[in-house]
C-alpha cells in the first residue's frame, strides 16, 4: 500500500510514525483538503496493526464522512477489522464495539454519536477502556474548549491522539491552542491563560518581547505537519 502513495502522503505517514516512535502523545495532520489525509491515516494504521504496535483505535468524524471512511478502509485494507458505532440499532452498535474491544480493530463513529454515548465508548464492563489511538477527522470541531463536542472527546481515554484538519485556524489563535491542547494532552502550550499571555497577545499585537510566531513554530514543529496546494503543484511545509 505504501508504494501507491504520493511523496507528500508518504511524508505524512512517516510523520505519524515518528510521533509514535518518539513517544509523543499526539499531533496534527493539517494538509489542505484533497491531499489525502484519509489515505495517510489508513496507511499508518495498517502498518501499525501489521507490526502489532497497536490494538484498538477510535475514529471520530462528522456523520457525513462515516460511509466514505468505511469504503476507503474496505478498498485499501480489507483484512483489517473495522466496525461502525453508528446507526439506529443500539444492539448492533454495542456488538461492534464489543468485538473490537475484546479482540482488536478500529471503531468508526460520529461526533453526534459520541456526544450521546461517550460513557459507553470510554469503558468496557464498567471499567475504563483506554484506546491506543483516538483520531478526529474535521478536528476543528473542537476549536471551542467549552462546547459539548470538545468535552466529550476529552472524556475518551487514549494513549495517543491524532487530529486531521485542513483548517487548523479559522478565526483566532485560541482555536489552534485548543487543537494542540487536545492532541498533546496539555503538554505543549500550557493553559489557555498562559497561551494567551505568552503567545496570542504578543503575536496579535506584532510584538516580539515575549513571544513570536517563530517561537511558537519551534514549539509546535514536532507535532504538526501541513502540506499545501499551489497552482504549480504540491509542496510540503514542515513546521520545524
Amino acid at each position: 500500500m505504501h508504494g501507491k502513495l504520493f511523496q507528500h502522503q508518504r511524508e505524512g505517514v512517516a510523520f505519524l510514525y515518528r510521533l509514535h516512535r518518539d513517544g509523543k502523545p499526539g499531533g496534527i495532520l493539517a494538509d489542505d483538503m484533497g491531499l489525502g489525509k484519509t489515505i495517510q491515516v489508513i496507511a499508518f494504521l495498517s502498518g501499525m496493526f501489521d507490526a502489532e504496535l497497536i490494538q484498538h483505535v477510535l475514529l471520530i468524524m462528522p456523520t457525513t464522512l462515516v460511509s466514505s471512511w468505511l469504503a476507503e478502509f474496505a478498498r485499501w485494507t480489507p483484512g483489517l477489522r473495522v466496525k461502525e458505532f453508528h446507526g439506529t440499532s443500539k444492539a448492533e452498535r454495542t456488538r461492534n464495539l464489543e468485538r473490537v474491544q475484546r479482540k482488536n480493530g478500529i471503531v468508526i463513529t460520529s461526533y453526534q454519536m459520541l456526544i450521546n454515548n461517550w460513557k459507553q465508548l470510554a469503558s468496557r464492563h464498567e471499567q475504563e477502556f483506554v484506546w491506543d489511538y483516538v483520531i478526529l477527522d474535521e478536528a476543528h470541531k473542537i476549536k471551542c474548549p467549552s462546547n459539548k463536542t470538545t468535552k466529550c472527546v476529552y472524556a475518551i481515554p487514549a494513549r495517543h491522539r491524532v487530529l486531521l484538519t485542513g483548517t487548523p485556524v479559522q478565526n483566532n489563535l485560541r482555536e489552534l491552542w485548543s487543537l494542540f491542547d487536545f492532541a498533546c494532552q496539555g503538554s505543549l502550550l500550557g493553559t489557555a491563560k498562559t497561551f494567551k499571555m505568552e503567545y496570542e497577545n504578543p503575536i496579535t499585537r506584532a510584538r516580539e518581547k515575549d513571544a513570536t510566531a517563530g517561537k511558537m513554530t519551534l514549539l509546535c514543529g514536532c507535532t504538526w505537519h501541513r502540506c499545501r496546494k499551489k497552482s504549480t503543484g504540491i509542496f510540503s511545509a514542515w513546521i520545524m
